[in-house]
């Protein structure tokens, strides 16, 4: 029999009651998702006893950066990762293109060194080590870690904070190049983290720091985006902020189309870079754009609310129809959409994923098996949830080879039945 525990101590005040960024106690709420499994803690055996935490979206009306609480430590949730950056073909090409362009735009050279904080299976480095430049990751999901490695990718096995980078600097050099790729929003304690890349910044040193924009995940309606490892909710507001209390400056500002809008934040030792005007524009887009307006916060909870009853209803129609029901994709967001909509495996078959961390496992909560794609068509499903909808054209590809006849659909922002583009 399944024992699940509920876990509602925090381990700090962050996120609850003080702001993690700028330290403020003027912390409101926006979502209250109730309780709710790890979403990347697969389980080993759909009887297997998990834990389940408050998941609570709040936002500090000081800085504007977005937040929940901390109920468990980064270890448990980072120490044994499943996520592989290099199963997604589009993510790849997007790694590859950003070497490209910052060996040449930098002038990288055999005498430089590039650093991935959460480097994954090297995904992103492997590009850098092609052209010829030294690299290192930092990485401390072992088992993904030994992947890098194996690859030929050297990866530190730690989490990064200013001992960390410290020791890099001793070791090595202060980097010409440090890349963090949707780590920010991973890392309870901002000062340390932070506190480590202006260890790593040197007078010559860039630092570029992709993340889903916190804006967009309000105004689009992505609060699958919303769970456990997922401490933080960037705006350019908070994040120049944060790093200008660590002797840095944030001096320019990307728009990316990746993980449904994000921003790559370009950051520099102050004083050493030239600010080319696009951080002001965004920060007064966020702010002209509703950031900080408790309307906004107000209507994003309510679009959520109608998204999950909307999937809800679906669901329930297509069970009432007889269809036959899988998803694409054990992707963290879906786990928060499936627990929000209280899914069960009796509802939904078996999600496919083409990560190998992950097949053999059950999804937390909902205990939905992970499979091979190649199980699909075996399973004969009359409908595919695909879960990660920043994705969706990449995986409807997958699905019409694998199952011509299914129909691919995504639940967020609503119920949309998807094509092939």
């Amino acid at each position: 029999m399944t024992i699940e525990t509920i876990g509602t101590v925090p381990l700090s005040n962050r996120g609850i009651t003080m702001c993690r960024g700028c330290h403020a106690d003027t912390l409101v709420s926006i979502l209250d998702l109730d309780v709710q499994p790890l979403a990347n803690e697969l389980l080993p055996s759909a009887k297997s006893p998990e834990s389940s935490f408050p998941l609570h979206l709040r936002i500090c009306a000081t800085c504007g950066l977005g937040q929940v609480g901390e109920f468990v430590l980064p270890d448990r949730i980072f120490s044994n990762y499943p996520y592989l950056s290099s199963v997604s073909t589009s993510w790849v090409a997007h790694a590859r293109s950003f070497a490209e362009r910052m060996t040449r735009d930098l002038g990288l050279g055999a005498s430089d060194l590039v650093v991935d904080v959460a480097s994954n299976d090297g995904y992103l480095l492997r590009r850098f080590v092609d052209l010829g430049i030294p690299v290192l990751g930092v990485e401390p999901a072992q088992n993904i870690a030994t992947l890098a490695q194996e690859s030929g990718v050297e990866t530190l096995p730690v989490f990064l904070g200013v001992e960390t980078a410290l020791q890099i600097v001793d070791s090595r050099a202060q980097p010409r190049l440090v890349t963090a790729n949707n780590v920010l929003a991973h890392v309870p304690d901002l000062d340390d983290f932070v506190g480590g890349l202006s260890v790593l910044c040197g007078s010559h040193t860039v630092i570029t720091v992709e993340n889903p924009s916190f804006l967009k995940l309000l105004r689009e309606t992505q609060f699958d985006t919303i769970y456990h490892e997922h401490f933080s909710y960037l705006s350019v507001i908070a994040v120049r902020a944060l790093v200008a209390r660590h002797g840095l400056e944030l001096v320019r500002i990307e728009e990316l189309p990746t993980h449904g809008g994000s921003y790559r934040y370009w950051i520099v030792r102050r004083g050493f870079g030239f600010d080319d005007g696009t951080v002001e524009a965004a920060a007064k887009r966020e702010v002209a754009d509703g950031l900080l307006s408790s309307q906004l916060w107000v209507d994003f909870e309510k679009r959520s609310r109608t998204t999950i009853s909307g999937f809800r209803e679906w669901l329930d129609q297509m069970m009432e129809s007889g269809s036959r029901i899988a998803a694409y994709g054990a992707a963290a967001k879906g786990n928060t959409l499936l627990n929000a909509a209280r899914v069960t495996s009796q509802e939904i078959g078996l999600v496919a994923d083409g990560s190998v961390e992950k097949q053999g496992k059950y999804l937390p909560g909902s205990r939905i098996a992970v499979v091979a794609p190649s199980e699909l068509a075996q399973y004969g499903p009359s409908e595919i949830l695909i879960l990660p909808w920043n994705l969706a054209s990449e995986i409807s590809v997958i699905n019409a080879e694998l199952v011509p006849d299914a129909q691919c659909w995504k639940a967020v922002p609503t119920m949309t039945r998807l094509g092939i583009s």
